[in-house]
């Protein structure tokens, strides 16, 4: 599995610090995105299934990533809760992530209200950004379903700086989710989608 700088949710994170002001972007809509990030680092390295609609942890023993086998043993203690539900009460991905850059040393903050950080790989984020928007306008393929799903993810919380898009799941970016071979990681998308437009309409308990 990947180290804590590899995870999908680590990159969404660095992505969605503004560049100009340092603050986080579009946290309501980003929180879900990483809980997203982070089960979908876990069903491509074969941690978790979809099973009838619900997430379900397999055999393999666990990952040695602190927060994706905290994800995964939460999975294990409530099994047949349906994927949307996993989306809620996320807000705590955000910041134990973000705890993460500062003690590695990747992250500095500047002020604690509002919060600003400084990404000493910043410019590495700006060109990952245009790569994702390549990838997000169909100019080239995604490498491997790593940067699709950051791209999808980038896209509809709105980690680049526009505003969050979830219905690009299933308009303009629906056939890049289509193409990701792994029904696990699609189902995590769609899901994800679906919560994230229940947040913006304020229709979900968070």
């Amino acid at each position: 599995m990947p180290e804590p700088a590899d995870r999908i949710a680590t990159d969404l994170l660095r992505l969605a610090r503004d560049p100009a002001s340092g603050r986080i972007r579009n946290r309501t809509c980003l929180d879900v995105g990483l809980r997203a990030a982070l089960f979908a680092d876990l069903a491509i390295g074969g941690q978790v299934i979809d099973y009838a609609g619900t997430p379900a942890v397999t055999p393999l023993e666990p990952t040695g990533d602190r927060m994706l086998d905290a994800v995964r043993d939460a999975v294990a203690r409530r099994p047949s809760v349906d994927w949307v539900r996993w989306f809620r009460y996320v807000s705590t991905d955000c910041k134990a992530l973000r705890n993460e850059l500062l003690t590695a040393g990747r992250w500095q903050q500047q002020r604690r209200w509002p919060a600003t950080y400084v990404d000493d790989g910043s410019d590495d984020m700006l060109a990952l950004a245009h790569r994702l928007d390549q990838v997000a306008r169909y100019e080239r393929e995604p490498d491997d379903t790593r940067e699709a799903v950051l791209t999808t993810l980038a896209t509809t919380c709105g980690a680049t700086g526009r505003r969050p898009r979830p219905g690009a799941v299933a308009k303009e970016l629906g056939k890049l989710v289509g193409a990701i071979p792994d029904e696990t990681v699609r189902r995590i998308i769609k899901s994800a989608a679906v919560s994230m437009r229940q947040r913006r309409h304020g229709s979900s308990v968070t």
